[in-house]
């Protein structure tokens, strides 16, 4: 199945991921001559995303080497839009584990996935006579994706949400952690830390109190 593609799009919400410890992964692999096992695992991924734009319409804007830069409709049902997170992340850690996790002799310390995801206007453009976009929500959702690893704690099935997309779409969903945090984001906001929220894709049912300081789950 190939991907639906939305010609063109002038104002979205930017979901940019990619998979944790990746040149760890492509080095294992290469070592032991096995990089088609990754050029499999991410068709794979390619496909599941294919068949999840029957249910979720999206534009799969970039492949980023080791993941995606995906740009939904702001009309786009936030709860439905966590949920498709989550089922991807559910998906990526079986079949990363059994396609591709099995064949490494050193398994990385951190596997799974990261998201940044944020809201805003875009610039439509033609180069060489592919669809391009320029915008800040590009930026700041590819610095949010990047941004989940700082400050310690494993960064794997993480979403990092600007407060303003939290607020407006992901709010109203139940049974998800999240954790009110500030990050210093490159070349953002002259360096100052922004508040926003990182949500915890796999957790639905919460941690004890004192293994999570200042969470808060999601409710209606």
């Amino acid at each position: 199945m190939e991907f639906v593609r939305i010609k063109k799009m002038n104002e979205a919400i930017v979901v940019a991921f990619d998979m944790c410890s990746s040149s760890d992964v492509l080095e294992g692999l290469t070592l032991k001559g096995e990089t088609a096992r990754l050029k499999s695992f991410i068709e794979k991924l390619k496909h599941y995303l294919a068949n999840a734009q029957k249910d979720l319409p999206f534009d799969p804007y970039k492949f980023t080497g080791d993941g995606w830069i995906l740009l939904f409709p702001v009309d786009t049902d936030g709860p439905k839009l966590l949920s498709f997170l989550r089922d991807f992340a559910i998906y990526f850690r079986k079949a990363f584990k059994t396609d591709v996790l099995t064949f490494l002799d050193v398994r990385p310390d951190i596997t799974g996935l990261t998201f940044g995801v944020e809201k805003g206007p875009l610039v439509p453009m033609t180069i060489f006579q592919t669809q391009e976009y320029i915008g800040r929500a590009l930026n700041i959702a590819c610095r949010l994706q990047s941004a989940i690893k700082d400050k310690g704690g494993s960064p794997a099935y993480m979403a990092l949400v600007s407060n303003s997309v939290f607020n407006s779409y992901f709010s109203p969903a139940t049974g998800y952690v999240v954790y009110p945090v500030r990050r210093q984001l490159r070349n953002i906001q002259g360096g100052k830390a922004i508040h926003c929220s990182k949500i915890d894709l796999l957790n639905l049912k919460g941690r004890p109190k004192a293994a999570v300081p200042n969470k808060r789950t999601l409710s209606k």
